[in-house]
């Protein structure tokens, strides 16, 4: 613990060393240096995700954080991970294998992160036999490609159904007004990575245009040693050449008038060297490929002045296979399936200019939910649930005076599997300055029983069609506060309760199937400041303070940090010069069989040059983990480590030219 005191002080010195110099050596920004995003900006963004319509975050029924693409870039993050594991109250677990992000202190190990609902341009990526996403480089995005990611913490059924029941995240990909042109980029780095990138965007006509963005990466992998195989038979607990990636994506819009289509794709390989399920350690074979295709097409009609017609049509294909050979079965591989399409309407009526309605209505049909099992020379099993669900959702905005605004919201899920579900919102906004803004939030969620936990009979697992679906209440306070045109300060204080928790039970013979059998309690303290001036330097910090407990045991839950704090200071210098350093605090971590993680500091740099000679360059260093500090996170049931150790320090350096 002294050696953590002792690292964060260190970089809390060097930060402010750093930041105390080159204010001093700096001058007022000018229109050559790096992008800074003003406080008066970023308020003024619109999203659309906490309410399905355009609106400003002070005014949305939810505590939310808005990235932008500057943010973005500031930091030289490179995948959805990196980003993600910055943001106020997330954490995130990579079991070299799969990352997933927690949120509030609950993050259940390995449950595929269906707990949380991830959109892309208002496109839910979770896929129907898990009902899980991915939320790192297992969703390979080009990060040039994102105008916002805009992120709703707490309950989000109300509008989007299942598996919204921590947060709700959309990722905002750029239109033509800020991508009229081509974006190209390379990246090199430690452990083999090898990465291009392009972006492009353009006009087709007067009232047509289009963006497309892809990706291409490569990461050879650093041998990875685990103590626990460290036996002659298990090569000396050295998984060799196994930690490899292999990655492609491509992403496109097309908008004509009031009509867009977009279009996505991503597969992603990765080598797995844990020994996870049991399978030969030290095995090249041991791997999983994840595969989506999805599609989604609006039109938006406004009717007269006051009323807004949108409609939505989508579709969806996930595959994954995973490759785990044992001992006792060299050649067993596992996959899933699923295909699925739908439909949704929503009108948006403003009765008065104090008083809107919102109502709408979706119908989804899955068309394959799909697992199957291979060994050769063993029975095998195949089983697969389609399924509907159809839901309408309204929500109610009433401005009862120009410092009160109260909001209510209802949405009714209907599931030919499943329980019925009702979701509530309501939510009291007060902004009695125009430097405050306070929010009085309730709201409730649920996650639908996946169908590989409900439905999906295998080898080792037995359905359990009357599992009930999760639910959460979750009670908020939020304040925003203004001291000054470039400083905001931004707190929340929660509390939740969810019953009906799903886990795994052992049954007599061995096998396993899923029951309702946890409940859970949580709560926390969260601090956010912004300060983001028009000078050189600009400084960010945020503080979670949280607990979740096993209820009735009073326990606390597992893979649940009980502090995370983070300190990130900009400087950007008259020769286009900008350096961002971020350094982040996180608590230990109870595991699932041993004792808890240790509490450790990471810190991160990213340098950024725009040479004044090549127009539209940018070369960027970016260095992960500076320090080489090793910390680990718990590990799963699947795996015989008791906590998997993080990546140590990394270093990439990036090109990229605007054409």
């Amino acid at each position: 613990m002294k050696g953590v005191a002792r690292t964060w002080a260190a970089a809390i010195i060097a930060g402010s060393g750093l930041m105390l110099y080159c204010g001093d050596q700096a001058f007022a920004q000018q229109p050559s240096q790096p992008k800074q995003v003003s406080l008066d900006s970023l308020l003024g963004t619109t999203i659309s995700t906490a309410s399905k319509y355009a609106q400003k975050s002070a005014a949305a029924p939810a505590s939310v954080t808005i990235l932008t693409s500057e943010d973005l870039g500031r930091f030289g993050f490179r995948t959805l991970q990196d980003v993600l594991e910055n943001v106020r109250g997330f954490y995130v677990s990579n079991d070299r294998n799969y990352p997933y992000l927690g949120a509030r202190g609950f993050s259940r190990p390995t449950d595929y992160n269906n707990r949380i609902l991830l959109l892309v341009d208002g496109h839910s990526l979770n896929e129907q036999v898990w009902g899980g996403v991915g939320v790192g480089s297992d969703l390979p995005i080009n990060l040039d490609a994102i105008e916002r990611i805009e992120i709703v913490r707490g309950p989000g059924s109300t509008h989007y159904g299942t598996n919204a029941m921590f947060a709700v995240i959309n990722i905002v990909t750029r239109t033509v007004a800020t991508l009229d042109g081509l974006i190209a980029g390379a990246r090199v780095g430690t452990e083999g990575l090898r990465e291009g990138t392009i972006a492009a965007g353009g006009t087709l006509g007067k009232s047509s245009s289009f963006t497309m963005s892809g990706l291409l990466s490569r990461l050879d992998g650093a041998d990875r040693y685990y103590p626990e195989y460290d036996t002659p038979q298990s090569h000396s607990g050295v998984a060799h050449a196994l930690d490899w990636e292999r990655s492609v994506s491509g992403l496109g819009s097309l908008n004509v008038g009031d009509v867009d289509l977009h279009v996505g794709y991503y597969s992603r390989s990765k080598g797995i060297p844990t020994g996870a399920f049991a399978s030969t350690f030290n095995d090249p074979r041991t791997m999983t490929v994840d595969e989506r295709f999805w599609g989604d097409l609006t039109a938006m009609r406004e009717v007269g002045e006051r009323l807004r017609l949108t409609g939505r049509l989508y579709a969806d294909r996930y595959r994954y296979r995973g490759a785990y050979p044992s001992a006792s079965a060299p050649d067993y591989a596992d996959g899933g399936r699923s295909t699925d399409v739908g439909g949704e309407g929503i009108a948006v009526w403003d009765l008065t200019s104090r008083h809107r309605l919102t109502v709408g209505s979706e119908v989804r049909r899955v068309l394959r939910a799909e697992y199957y099992e291979f060994s050769p020379g063993v029975q095998n099993t195949r089983d697969n649930k389609p399924n509907s669900t159809i839901a309408v959702f309204s929500q109610d905005e009433f401005q009862v005076s120009p410092m009160l605004t109260l909001v209510g919201g209802l949405r009714w899920d209907w599931n030919a599997r499943r329980e019925d579900a009702l979701s509530p919102r309501l939510a009291v906004i007060v902004m009695p300055t125009s430097a405050t803004t306070i929010k009085a939030l309730y709201g409730e969620a649920f996650r639908a029983p996946s169908a590989a936990e409900a439905d999906l009979s295998t080898t080792y697992n037995v359905s359990n069609p009357a599992l009930k679906p999760e639910r959460i209440r979750t009670l908020e306070l939020t304040v925003e506060y203004r001291f000054s045109s470039p400083l905001m300060l931004s707190g929340s204080v929660y509390s939740f309760r969810m019953h009906g928790l799903i886990d795994q039970d052992l049954l007599p013979d061995g096998s396993v199937t899923y029951k309702n059998l946890t409940k859970a309690d949580g709560s926390g303290a969260e601090l956010e400041l912004d300060y983001r001036p028009d000078g050189p330097v600009s400084a960010h910090a945020s503080y979670a303070l949280q607990r979740a407990d096993q209820r009735p045991l009073g326990e606390r839950l597992t893979n649940s940090p009980a502090q995370i704090a983070s300190l990130s200071i900009t400087v950007r210098h008259r020769r286009r010069l900008q350096l961002t350093g971020l350094t982040r605090y996180e608590s230990g971590r109870q595991t699932l069989t041993g004792p808890s993680t240790s509490a450790h500091v990471r810190t991160d740099a990213n340098v950024s040059w725009s040479p004044a000679g090549l127009r539209g360059a940018e070369l960027g260093v970016r260095v992960t983990n500076a320090f080489d500090v090793a910390y680990q996170v718990p590990g799963g049931a699947e795996h015989r480590q008791n906590a998997i150790p993080q990546d140590g320090r990394l270093w990439s350096i990036r090109l990229t030219r605007r054409f």
